[in-house]
């Protein structure tokens, strides 16, 4: 089901019904009326992520993210808090390379609360000097927290290594040199650039009624003075576009007590006509306790602790990463043995037995996402904000079965041929670049 850009609709998926409307001011409001649900998860959110920074304010988008949650002309940062408190609800927010989106989960009763809070955080925040100063002080501890785990040092060097000098390389946070000099007025130049009604998309899963929830969104946004009309924003175009060569081999000396390595291709975007049979390639490469990287890195040979594979596509191309933490002595097998395992699939295939494997694990965690309503949320978001197609389990499943091992195949062959980095992280490793 393609969702309209500017037209309301509603249907039946998964045992619920989801609606859509759009408003005269370009609102977009979704939901997905789960029967017998007692909580709803709730979200406002914008199609705008870090990747749409400026090189002016790098790091903003994020910055922006903790600046709502500082208190709005009708409440306090106190005041926000002890709203979900007193209705036993939780709030969150979430800035990624490609959107933002505030949430939270609340009883079904506590709706109307939750959306009056949310949208006067989006609608109405005050950003002052005081709390800008204080939340940078907090920022620059997130990032050295970072700093500390050499994990997420190797996978923020990988993206930056994999896709050099472009907007899906750099941290979403920024860095430390760009969160100092980042000033109050290019934060709240970019809130009101990028948060208006034609970019705000509400939505809403489990026990929440479409009707109500519109309602309760016109009526709150009139008091602000959201009510001009507009059409919507544009989706991002979904169409693949070749990034620039990667960095062939980055280390990072840390002191740490063991090497954190990733291999790494440039791989299809998200809409990929392979994403399907990617994924059962990602499940039997490194996606589990029974996969291939598992078991010939830790299980047979013991070299490491946690080792995985991982896809994360966009809008227009992607990361595939293979990762291992392991004792420096063992780092060159652990990559010598995450390339053999790669290159095993795309020259030899998988069996029968991994296929179903793979599918059987794919298809049984897809059916238990769904039972949540804040996974239910996140996927009307993505859908809306992404290339609008909303397909239920059961078709997605469907495109899952339409896959077969040939196709696994063919797509190891793809990502093995794609430009490639690897990453190393920890003491004296850089002997590992022959390895790249």
């Amino acid at each position: 089901m393609l969702l309209p850009k500017k037209a309301s609709v509603e249907f039946t998926a998964d045992e619920a019904t989801v609606s859509k409307t759009v408003l005269d001011s370009g609102v977009r409001i979704l939901t997905e009326h789960v029967q017998g649900a007692p909580s709803v998860a709730i979200s406002m959110s914008v199609g705008v992520g870090s990747r749409d920074e400026k090189d002016s304010h790098l790091g903003s988008t994020h910055f922006l993210e903790h600046l709502l949650f500082k208190g709005t002309q009708r409440r306090s940062a106190l005041d926000i808090s002890i709203a979900f408190d007193s209705v036993g609800g939780s709030s969150n927010a979430a800035t990624a390379k490609e959107y933002t989106s505030y949430y939270a989960r609340v009883q079904n009763s506590a709706l109307e609360l939750a959306t009056d809070v949310l949208l006067d955080m989006f609608t109405s925040a005050t950003i002052n000097q005081e709390d800008f100063e204080t939340e940078k002080t907090v920022i620059l501890e997130e990032l050295a927290m970072n700093d500390d785990d050499p994990e997420d040092v190797a996978h923020e060097a990988f993206a930056d290594a994999l896709m050099p000098g472009t907007d899906l390389g750099r941290p979403i946070g920024g860095s430390k040199e760009s969160i100092l000099a980042v000033k109050r007025q290019q934060v709240v130049d970019h809130y009101q650039q990028h948060y208006q009604p034609k970019t705000l998309v509400v939505a809403a899963a489990g026990g929440v009624d479409h009707a109500q929830l519109v309602e309760i969104v016109q009526k709150q946004l009139s008091e602000v003075g959201w009510t001009h009309k507009s059409d919507p924003a544009d989706r991002r175009l979904q169409e693949f576009r070749l990034p620039p060569p990667p960095e062939p081999f980055r280390f990072i000396e840390k002191d740490t007590q063991q090497s954190h390595l990733i291999l790494g291709f440039q791989s299809p975007h998200s809409m990929d006509a392979d994403r399907y049979a990617l994924a059962i390639f990602n499940t039997i490469l490194g996606g589990g306790m029974s996969s291939r990287l598992y078991q010939e890195i830790r299980e047979k040979r013991g070299l490491a602790y946690s080792t995985y594979s991982y896809q994360h596509g966009y809008s227009d191309s992607g990361f595939f990463g293979l990762y291992a933490g392991c004792n420096s002595d063992n780092s060159e097998e652990a990559i010598k043995l995450m390339r053999e395992q790669l290159l095993a699939i795309s020259e030899q295939g998988v069996s029968e037995q991994e296929f179903d494997l793979a599918l059987g694990n794919i298809t049984g965690s897809l059916a238990l996402r769904f039972e949540a309503t804040l996974a239910r949320m996140n996927r009307l978001v993505g859908v809306e904000l992404g290339s609008g197609e909303y397909l239920a389990v059961s078709e997605v499943l469907a495109m899952f079965n339409e896959q077969t091992p040939e196709d696994v195949q063919r797509i190891a062959k793809k990502i093995a041929a794609a430009p490639s980095t690897l990453v190393a992280v920890g003491k004296n490793l850089s002997f590992l670049e022959k390895l790249a």
